[in-house]
């Protein structure tokens, strides 16, 4: 709700200020994603019954790479999803395995021939879900290419990690760019 006021006084102060000859468009956006409610036990976080979950205790024990993924992964931006201590959980544990295997294969430095097909079906799909707002699908096909890898390391390559890595920066930028940096 607090949204659709913003919104509408945004509307009315550029029409106001298209009617006045200052700019000369009427609508402030060109297109308009409302994103999905995140409730907390199926009901609708709020201070006054006192059910609000604040970040901040969960960036300093899991980080900043970790809630920004769950919050992504509990469901579509459209619906967004209910709030679980165990989902973010499971998102710690991915990103833990991402940088375990990093740390391994940096050390072998891997000269498989790659898991090709499933890299390529990873990038059209991250890709895709990534331009259509599906954050949800794009961390669950990163964690299937993370399986992959994981269950295939000695058909696995450097190429393979740094693909990872990229498909992952923009959902956990933090965590890629230093692995990137190593």
């Amino acid at each position: 709700e607090h949204a659709v006021l913003h919104l509408l006084y945004t509307r009315f102060i550029t029409m106001a200020l298209k009617d006045m000859g200052y700019i000369d468009f009427e609508e402030p956006f060109k297109k308009f994603r409302a994103h999905g409610l995140i409730t907390k036990e199926g009901v609708k976080m709020s201070k006054s019954k006192g059910n609000v979950v604040n970040p901040d205790e969960y960036f300093v024990k899991y980080g900043a790479d970790t809630v920004r993924m769950y919050l992504m992964f509990i469901g579509p931006l459209a619906q967004a999803g209910d709030w679980s201590d165990k989902g973010i959980v499971g998102i710690s544990r991915f990103l833990n395995r991402v940088w375990v295997l990093a740390q391994e294969m940096k050390q072998t430095k891997p000269k498989g021939k790659g898991v090709e097909a499933v890299r390529h079906k990873t990038i059209k799909r991250v890709t895709e879900d990534l331009q259509g707002l599906r954050y949800n699908t794009a961390i669950a096909a990163l964690m299937e290419y993370l399986n992959e890898i994981s269950g295939k390391k000695a058909e696995a390559s450097l190429e393979d990690l740094e693909i990872l890595l990229i498909l992952l920066a923009p959902l956990a930028p933090y965590l890629p760019e230093e692995l990137w940096s190593q």
